[in-house]
């Protein structure tokens, strides 16, 4: 049930919950959001694969990240934008808090949904042929990883709670089975250089996450979501390194 829950939340895929379901076993779903990641890079991988034997690599590329966008309901990008919104807006921690939680994107919102898209773009243009399918799948389950390293050691920011507020009770548990997913996938697919991947996204998860808690006071779901998207672009700028200099 934990599993179908996270595809669930992450994904427009039909898939039907039956039973209560409350914070607690949301919290136990993080346990399998970088399964999920790796779910969504394969089938992305797949869309690339079929789309590459009828199009030129940039449209590939374009139609595999709108397939991306649609099968995740935009869910990350538009806690990007949100995030962006509120974090940029030079105000209080709770005026952020507020233009986060307002359902119109503003300016920053806008710039930062455009510059995330085109650096994906951009990155996969550049990776070597035939390389787009691991990118894909590394990225997307090292973002969703991220999501539950911010969750399980920062406090959730809104004092009165939100959608987000079940991430109160995602530990370590929780961590350690995405870590255990994401070390084991990077080191098949990537082996040694895993290693540079795998060091890279955590100090960006890091730093994210602490200046995010430093502006707000912990984590929202809004920001677990924009920490998603930084931390893929950020996966795919690595991975770039790897395939074109190791």
């Amino acid at each position: 049930m934990e599993l179908l829950l996270a595809v669930q939340f992450l994904t427009r895929l039909p898939v039907t919950i039956k039973g209560e379901i409350n914070d607690k076993k949301m919290a136990r779903s993080m346990s399998w959001f970088a399964l999920v990641g790796l779910l969504l890079g394969a089938l992305a991988a797949g869309v690339h694969a079929l789309a590459s034997l009828i199009f030129a690599l940039p449209v590939s590329n374009f139609l595999t990240l709108a397939f991306l966008i649609f099968l995740t309901g935009n869910l990350h990008g538009d806690g990007l934008m949100d995030t962006a919104d509120g974090l940029f807006s030079g105000r209080s921690k709770e005026r952020m808090l507020e233009i986060m939680r307002d359902s119109l994107v503003g300016s920053h919102g806008v710039i930062a949904g455009i510059l995330m898209i085109t650096a994906k773009l951009v990155l996969l243009g550049q990776m070597p042929p035939g390389s787009q399918g691991i990118a894909l799948i590394l990225a997307l389950a090292l973002g969703r990883w991220s999501q539950v390293y911010g969750a399980a050691l920062f406090p959730y920011a809104r004092a009165s709670g939100g959608v987000g507020n079940f991430t109160l009770h995602v530990g370590y548990r929780e961590l350690l089975f995405n870590s255990v997913i994401v070390v084991i996938l990077s080191l098949l697919l990537l082996e040694l250089p895993a290693l540079l991947l795998l060091g890279t996204v955590l100090v960006g998860t890091v730093l994210l996450e602490w200046y995010v808690a430093k502006k707000i006071g912990g984590v929202t779901g809004d920001t677990l979501g924009a920490t998603n998207e930084c931390i893929e672009v950020l996966s795919l700028l690595v991975i770039l390194v790897i395939f074109t200099k190791f």
